[in-house]
């Protein structure tokens, strides 16, 4: 297993590699980094070259003061590919990262072999989103909620064993703890100037994104995408009405996309909490299209 940080632009991303083969990304869910793939690696690095990222912002890559839009950072990954001297790969995105793999499918579709998105289920506004509103210029109640949380000041503790004793107790209370996820969790700590900790994503980061994020309409993206794709919503998500119409909607756009829920996974720590049966989902979807 190889870390390493690598300039892809103007900003330096932490990588970790393993395994040999075809080239398969993983990218992490928003304010996680990669550490989170570490428990389904067994399973993927047999017969791959497995690579990980923290995306801009996150874990142990630069945090430039601007630069995330899903097209930037679908951008770092395409310029990291081009530093790795890998032509296509294999993508798999939780959450914040099946938006941006998404997001990478639909502009450099010769980059992409096939997605594996456990998130982009659906937009935030349009005909498959989750508000009536037209926009979120016209939604006032979510622009509120918006505009408070980026007034809200980062969460600082006096040392990193604060910062995981809240984190644990937190996530304890949702049922959502194990070791791979306290790996994660300390992964992602990072020293502020004042000698305080927080979480490595940094606040400018997440609200750039935010303020971007709830004007992307995924089925822009899937109508691009020329790769065969796999959907992989929780139990929960399927069970919101809208979410499904969504998912349903998005798999039709799509020449090859399955949809398979594995049961008992909690969006976004299926990764982390269920990984065998996370990987056995995905290695079943890759014998598919070998096969197919």
């Amino acid at each position: 297993m190889a870390d390493q940080r690598v300039e892809v632009g103007n900003v330096r991303l932490a990588v970790r590699e393993s395994g040999r083969g075809q080239a398969r990304v993983f990218l992490h869910y928003g304010g996680g980094n990669l550490a989170m793939w570490e428990a389904v690696m067994p399973a993927f690095e047999r017969d791959a070259r497995c690579i990980r990222l923290d995306l801009r912002g996150h874990g142990r890559s630069d945090a430039p003061a601007s630069g995330y839009r899903l097209e930037d950072m679908a951008g770092d990954v395409v310029g990291l590919l081009d530093r790795l001297d890998v032509g296509a790969a294999h993508l798999v995105g939780s959450s914040l990262g099946a938006e941006v793999a998404l997001a990478m499918a639909s502009r450099h579709p010769d980059r992409v072999l096939s997605l594996v998105l456990d998130g982009a289920f659906a937009s935030e506004y349009g005909p498959y989103g989750l508000h009536a509103a037209a926009d979120l210029a016209q939604d006032p109640e979510t622009q509120r909620e918006l505009d408070e949380q980026q007034a809200r000041p980062d969460a600082t503790y006096p040392s990193a064993e604060a910062y995981l004793a809240k984190k644990r107790e937190v996530l304890e209370q949702a049922g959502l703890w194990n070791d791979a996820v306290e790996a994660v969790a300390r992964y992602g700590i990072a020293q502020l100037p004042d000698g305080t900790f927080a979480n490595a994503w940094r606040k400018w980061a997440r609200d750039e994104y935010m303020r971007h994020y709830y004007a992307a309409r995924f089925e822009t993206y899937y109508a691009a995408v020329r790769c065969p794709v796999l959907l992989l919503p929780g139990s929960r998500e399927m069970e919101d009405a809208l979410v499904a119409k969504a998912v349903s909607a998005f798999r039709e756009l799509v020449e090859h996309c399955e949809v398979v829920q594995v049961p008992g996974v909690e969006h976004p720590f299926g990764w982390l909490m269920n990984p065998a049966a996370m990987a056995d989902a995905v290695l079943a979807f890759y014998a598919r299209i070998r096969d197919g």
